[in-house]
Parts: structure tokens; sequence; C-alpha cells
């Protein structure tokens, strides 16, 4: 899909993936094609609480991503082991998450936009959001 992006579109906009994932696209699009990766973030300070969402979405999600991820070497992927969960979805407090989010612009994002995963999804997550604004404004 990168590939095709690269030729065809004048940038891409990556969901979910993990920075190296990020970095790869850069090489792909070239220097000039706008980049905006999707984080997904877990804000919980209890790490256990954060990690047990976090898989949640990866083994909802890892269908649509096991082939990329074992491409960008995570041959441990179907196992969710804590290595590609963590790189798929990015947990912790709202300084855990701009460390993310620095990683994706170094790694060649020109946005990086954030979704939260909560427990209760059909609720919006004002307070999440509020603590990353704190942080990342």
């Amino acid at each position: 899909m990168l590939q095709l992006a690269a030729e065809r579109a004048c940038g891409a906009h990556p969901l979910g993936m993990p920075v190296k994932h990020t970095h790869r696209a850069r090489s792909l699009l070239g220097p000039q094609a706008l980049l905006a990766v999707t984080q997904l973030v877990v804000l919980d300070s209890s790490r256990a609480r954060a990690a047990e969402l976090a898989r949640a979405y990866a083994a909802a999600a890892l269908p649509n991503r096991l082939a990329l991820l074992r491409d960008l070497g995570f041959d441990d992927a179907t196992s969710l082991s804590d290595r590609p969960v963590d790189a798929l979805v990015a947990t912790g407090g709202p300084e855990d998450i701009a460390r993310r989010v620095e990683l994706h612009l170094d790694a060649g994002a020109d946005h990086v936009s954030l979704h939260v995963l909560t427990a209760t999804p059909d609720e919006p997550p004002l307070r999440q959001w509020h603590e990353l604004a704190a942080q990342l404004l």
C-alpha cells in the first residue's frame, strides 16, 4: 500500500503501526510526501491496566497487521508478547505518549494524531484528551 501511495498519492496516513513502520514509510514515500501517522494510545497510571487494554486491542487488530509486523521483524507478533503490543500501542502517562510522538516525528512523520483507547469506547476520552493536551501543546 505504501508503494501505491508513493506512486499515486501525495502521502499516506498509516493507522496504529510501530515507529519502525513510520521510518520505512518515509523511505518509500520520499521527503516531499505527507506522512501523517495515527498512534494508538492507552493513557493510564496503572501499567497493568494499560497493558491489558493494549493487548486486547492488539489481539483484535492482529489479523490485519500480522504480515506487516512480521516484515518489520516482529516474529513474535502472534504470541501477543509485550514487544509487538508495546510497538503498536503507546501506554503510560502523558510524558510516555509524548516520547512516542517524538519517535514518530524523528522517524519522518510530518504529523502524529492520537487515537485514545479506553475501556469504555462509547464515551469520549475527555479526561485523556485534556491530560495529553497539557503535555503536548
